[in-house]
């Protein structure tokens, strides 16, 4: 019986939330109408629409809660319904067309989605007495996990239904559960989420007799009440770990202030991921009245502010070996939020949290609209300290660059690590003197004048080796006469490889066999018959010898090879093998390799 109420009610709810987020409801059938789209054809790129309904079904979001907070008339609601449609519209424009590949769209939308639904937690408590931003955060988090909970339970359910019909009565095609679950995922999830969000007081409950409003008063506090598993989770377990963890940081930034501390990048993740955790669960600790939530409360945002300032200056410091990347604008950013987020928390009461989204929102903005977004910011930075470091070495002479081997260790790597990333986010038509056609992995060395550098040790000639196919000189392969195309990594290294790797494969209709084990730090690949029959044996190794043996003598050491130069066949009287190279490398401690194995059965 109780459960048959509680899916009543649940049920209720989705319709009542329907009706409360109509515009949001529709962008939400858009989304997963397009998914079924892109199930069908995955090769078309949706993204831009994908992206245009995200917006669009967070904006209506936002708008219907501001509604709710600040306005009773009918009128303002559908006013700012229209400005979510407008606000999406200019989006869809904005972005442009070819936005699956498009790092920058693609950070700027996920930065603007996380800014509306901290906006969308933060409405409500905008001069509310009765719903701090604890209180709506901890609300929001509650919704959360119950809805992953519900919607993991029903798409395990419908897996398990779809795959027992396919496996005991009849075939299904794959796709119908794919379609089955993005309804799960696009329409029950987000819709069941707001039924999840409680009706925060607002201008329409001023209106309200107090006699009702104690009723209401009385659900809120309901709503906004902690479980007892999550109070114990948070006083007892999260929160004693947070203090052994940040003892260990303390440690560590106090015993290398002067040393490791500035320069070590492995600690930049895991002081961000540190500040995280604190504000969250400084948030959630608000909601909480025992001795550890309070000692939470009154100590660490202060432990916070130092770390995250000094981590702050080192990534400013850091500056200066690589020029800012995207990554490292918005790490610093985080920084100077979590600084503003730690003296909020250790100098204002916590009915003033709401000020931290405030911080985010506008640090928000000031990530993704241009002049001083992260990715204007980072290509101009990048740009010009390419252009430095040219200049440094007399590499940059009449606006066109001069390849010039005796560069030092450090500059090469620099080099390297900035044309690389120039390369990955398509600024180099924007670099004035590289070539029109430049393609740092294959152009590099020819320009620059070495080789692609990314490490201090400089191997010596025969001990560190790499070459790769070069796919824009030779685009076709042609696979007349054989029966199966077999994709294979080869990666060896001293701390971890998995010693044997068997591949399964059908040739008119006989099952086949292709193992791949490890022998010393070469892989012997072997093809075997049902019957366990070996019927050829091929040792990699003769790949690697035979390849870098001749790019030794004919010079396509720089990643040039052709179709015709990265073959390699091998055969007996019952198998024809061709091996191609798609990439080869060799150092003294790591043997890796990319091959695509083309075999004709005799």
């Amino acid at each position: 019986m109780k459960f048959k109420d509680a899916f009543w009610k649940a049920y209720k709810g989705m319709g009542r939330s329907i009706s409360r987020y109509p515009l949001t409801v529709l962008f939400l059938i858009a989304v997963a109408v397009l998914n079924s789209f892109m199930i069908e054809n995955p090769r078309e790129d949706y993204a831009r629409y994908l992206f245009t309904f995200l917006v669009g079904a967070m904006l209506s979001i936002v708008g219907q809660m501001v509604y709710e907070r600040f306005f009773t008339q009918l009128n303002a609601r559908y006013l700012l319904m229209g400005g979510a449609v407008l606000l999406t519209t200019g989006y869809y424009f904005a972005v442009g067309p070819q936005t699956q590949y498009n790092i920058a769209i693609n950070v700027k939308t996920g930065v603007a989605l996380f800014a509306l639904m901290i906006a969308f937690i933060w409405i409500p408590s905008i001069k509310s007495v009765k719903v701090p931003f604890h209180r709506s955060f901890l609300s929001a988090l509650k919704a959360f996990f119950t809805t992953v909970l519900f919607t993991g339970v029903l798409a395990g359910g419908i897996s398990a239904i779809f795959y027992a019909t396919d496996y005991l009565l009849f075939n299904l095609d794959f796709k119908i559960l794919t379609h089955l679950l993005n309804i799960v995922g696009s329409l029950f999830a987000p819709i069941y989420f707001l039924s999840m969000t409680p009706l925060y007081p607002g201008k329409r409950e001023e209106l309200i007799p107090d006699e009702a409003w104690a009723k209401r008063g009385e659900t809120l506090d309901r709503q906004f009440m902690v479980p007892r598993f999550l109070e114990i989770l948070i006083s007892y377990i999260i929160i004693p770990l947070t203090a052994i963890y940040t003892l260990i940081l303390v440690i560590y930034v106090v015993m290398n202030i002067r040393g490791e501390f500035w320069t070590d990048n492995l600690m930049e993740p895991l002081l961000v991921s540190y500040a995280i955790i604190v504000i969250i669960v400084y948030i959630l600790a608000c909601n909480l009245e025992n001795k550890f939530a309070d000692l939470f409360r009154k100590i660490f945002p202060k432990i916070l502010i130092p770390i995250v300032v000094f981590q702050t200056v080192a990534s400013f410091l850091k500056i200066r070996e690589m020029g800012v990347t995207h990554g490292r604008y918005y790490v610093i950013l985080f920084g100077i939020f979590a600084t503003i987020a730690g003296v909020i928390f250790s100098f204002m009461k916590p009915k003033h949290n709401g000020l931290i989204a405030i911080a985010l929102l506008v640090l928000s903005a000031i990530s993704i609209i241009p002049p001083i977004d992260a990715f204007t910011v980072s290509k101009n930075n990048q740009i010009g300290f390419l252009e430095q470091k040219l200049l440094e070495n007399d590499m940059l002479v009449d606006n066109a660059i001069v390849p010039k081997s005796d560069v030092s260790i450090d500059d090469k790597i620099v080099i390297t690590k900035v044309a690389s990333y120039i390369d990955n986010m398509g600024y180099n038509k924007e670099v004035a003197y590289l070539p029109s056609d430049f393609n740092v992995y294959s152009d590099f060395s020819d320009t620059y004048g070495f080789d692609m550098t990314y490490s201090e040790t400089e191997y010596p000639q025969g001990e560190g080796e790499f070459v790769y196919l070069n796919w824009d000189a030779d685009p076709v392969v042609g696979i007349a006469n054989f029966d199966v195309m077999i994709h294979q990594y080869l990666y060896y290294s001293e701390v971890e490889t998995s010693p044997v790797e068997t591949t399964d494969f059908e040739v008119n209709g006989q099952p086949y066999q292709l193992e791949k084990r490890l022998d010393g730090t070469y892989y012997v690949l072997t093809v075997k018959d049902a019957t366990g029959e070996k019927l050829i044996v091929y040792n990699t190794r003769e790949v690697y010898d035979a390849i870098f043996e001749e790019a030794a003598t004919s010079g396509f050491d720089k990643g040039n090879l052709t179709i015709e130069d990265a073959t390699v066949t091998t055969e007996n009287d019952q198998i024809r093998m061709n091996i191609l190279v798609n990439s080869l490398e060799r150092t003294p401690d790591f043997t890796g390799g990319d091959l695509y194995i083309f075999m004709e059965f005799k």
